[in-house]
């Protein structure tokens, strides 16, 4: 991973997990199958995995917030 992004502040969700930053975000992406036509995940895990920037973390970070959201996974 290129770019380092730490979540202010952190993200909590209702299983207990503490999502921290990208790297954190990503082994959580990458533990959910794939839904084709029904969610953001792989786009989501794409856009983690290829942040080489500040900018590009920024919005892959959002990216991934937005997803949880759907998920309903957010404390």
């Amino acid at each position: 991973m290129g770019a380092q992004f730490y979540f202010a502040p952190e993200v909590r969700l209702i299983d207990g997990r503490i999502i921290r930053n990208l790297t954190d975000a990503t082994a959580f992406v990458r533990e959910h199958e794939s839904r084709p036509g029904v969610d953001q995940r792989d786009e989501v895990l794409h856009a983690l995995e290829r942040a080489r920037n500040k900018d590009e973390a920024q919005a892959a970070a959002r990216l991934f917030l937005h997803w949880l959201e759907e998920l309903e996974v957010i404390q």
